[in-house]
């Protein structure tokens, strides 16, 4: 029942979907530095882009998503909502519109539940709910929904170190490793993140190719085709069919979760 439930809930941070057997990781070519002129133009705009999309704001985000492993294959929606910092409300909706997990993340305590069982795990930070789900980077889920909100800085680093030519017109982009710091999320350091010429990402790709994000499709400068691939076996396909800015913030009970008299909780394990 406990791994049932992990697996529900790491769909939404793109492990344990798409079996990807066919699948593999965008080769990144980098084939000489880049001018400072150039990489410094790019870098601008990537960091302009990201202030068009501040993650301070209250926000309504519509997913699809397709996945498969080898023992499932299924399709799913999935629907987030928040008012900018912690606490975040996800709901996983299955194939015929009903709730198949409802998740609570804030930075005190994240709460997993499934409906059909009546059954809930917790974490004691949200962070610590990614890592145990077997998420093999140490990002919080603010990260990742402001990722999906189109702003990239959260998750991967402000400055750059070195800059390569990627491609035909591609710019990629390496990064100094900050000393690791457990009270704070960290940034994607260990890796390669590509640009294209408007400053919007193409690809990041960790250094030992053990994961990769791809942003393939973009609408109003922000992505709508997020694939995620970790390893050769792991992936997910992130469709983003709606993003709303409400006019006024949530109420505080539209970000609760509150769980039915009878519901079983217990601490989350990590997965084997």
């Amino acid at each position: 029942m406990m791994k049932r439930l992990l697996r529900l809930a790491s769909v939404v941070f793109c492990i344990f979907l798409l079996s990807a057997c066919a699948q593999h990781a965008p080769q990144i070519r980098i084939d000489q530095q880049a001018t400072q002129t150039e990489a410094e133009q790019v870098w601008a705009k990537y960091l302009a882009n990201a202030r068009r999309n501040p993650t301070s704001q209250p926000f309504s985000i519509r997913s699809s998503f397709r996945f498969k492993t080898s023992e499932t294959s299924n399709r799913a929606s999935l629907i987030m909502w928040g008012n900018g910092a912690a606490p975040v409300r996800i709901d996983i909706i299955g194939p015929f519109g009903s709730i198949v997990a409802s998740l609570r993340m804030s930075n005190l305590q994240s709460i997993i539940y499934e409906p059909d069982s009546k059954r809930a795990v917790y974490s004691d930070s949200g962070q610590d709910l990614l890592v145990r789900m077997g998420l093999p980077i140490p990002v919080s889920v603010q990260d990742i929904i402001a990722l999906l909100r189109g702003n990239y800085t959260k998750l991967f680093p402000t400055t750059y170190d070195t800059a390569y030519v990627e491609g035909a017109a591609n710019i990629a982009y390496t990064f100094s490793t900050p000393v690791s710091n457990k009270n704070t999320s960290q940034k994607l350091t260990n890796g390669v993140l590509v640009l294209n010429k408007q400053g919007l990402p193409v690809v990041w790709e960790q250094k030992d190719k053990s994961m990769s994000i791809s942003f393939e499709k973009y609408k109003d400068r922000q992505p709508t085709k997020i694939r995620v691939l970790a390893g050769t076996e792991r992936s997910a396909l992130f469709l983003i069919k709606d993003r709303t800015i409400p006019v006024s913030p949530f109420d505080p009970k539209a970000l609760q979760l509150v769980l039915p008299p009878d519901t079983k909780l217990e601490p989350i394990r990590p997965m084997q």
